[in-house]
């Protein structure tokens, strides 16, 4: 019996370590072909203009000065949502992830607070030009998550128009959106490359 309690013991062991070598196998094959399939850079760079870049885990905040007020963009990486493949080719092209973002306007009498991302599709990629689908006033220490938002596509034309060209005259314009989109993308790479490898050292 107690030779039998041992034999069992030794191939439950001898499965574990097997399995864990085929997840070791899976990790190291999936980091090889992610180096490979684009330029895989240890600290990705190009953040739009005159902002400053931190990074906090899987958050990455871009702010700058405008006159009196302060400019902060925070972009998270896991709130990405994947871009749907082609119908006629689904396999062919690596996944991509568009970017939702939080764009922030403070002064002493409070902050505006405009919440976006980019529509588009894999037939039509408009990168220049990022969607506005939200706006909240947050008054002197007001939380925002609890300020009041309006749904950006419901005000007036005029207004949007507005909006649009307040942004466009603090450097939120054409150039900001596709040096956005690109910095994200290769900040996601570096992320997941990074997740394999720390999973990879876990394992092992």
């Amino acid at each position: 019996k107690q030779w039998y309690q041992r034999r069992v013991a030794i191939t439950a062991g001898v499965r574990h370590m097997s399995n864990d070598s085929t997840l070791m196998s899976a990790l190291n094959n999936e980091i090889l072909h992610e180096e490979g399939a684009v330029s895989y850079d240890s600290a990705p760079s190009a953040e739009p203009s005159d902002f400053t870049r931190s990074v906090n885990g899987a958050t990455i905040i871009l702010q700058k000065q405008y006159n009196n007020e302060t400019i902060r963009v925070e972009l998270d990486l896991n709130n990405n949502t994947e871009l749907a493949p082609a119908e006629d080719d689904p396999e062919e092209n690596p996944p991509q992830y568009l970017p939702s973002f939080k764009i922030e306007i403070s002064k002493p009498q409070g902050k505006l607070v405009f919440s976006c991302n980019y529509h588009m599709t894999t037939e039509e990629q408009n990168l220049d030009q990022f969607v506005i689908s939200e706006v909240a006033f947050a008054g002197p220490g007001e939380d925002d998550h609890v300020a009041f938002t309006t749904d950006f596509g419901n005000l007036d034309y005029v207004l949007i128009e507005e909006f649009e060209n307040y942004l466009t005259r603090r450097g939120l314009d054409a150039e900001f959106s596709s040096t956005l989109f690109e910095m994200s993308a290769a900040f996601e790479h570096h992320n997941y490359v990074n997740f394999l490898k720390n999973v990879r050292d876990f394992v092992n």
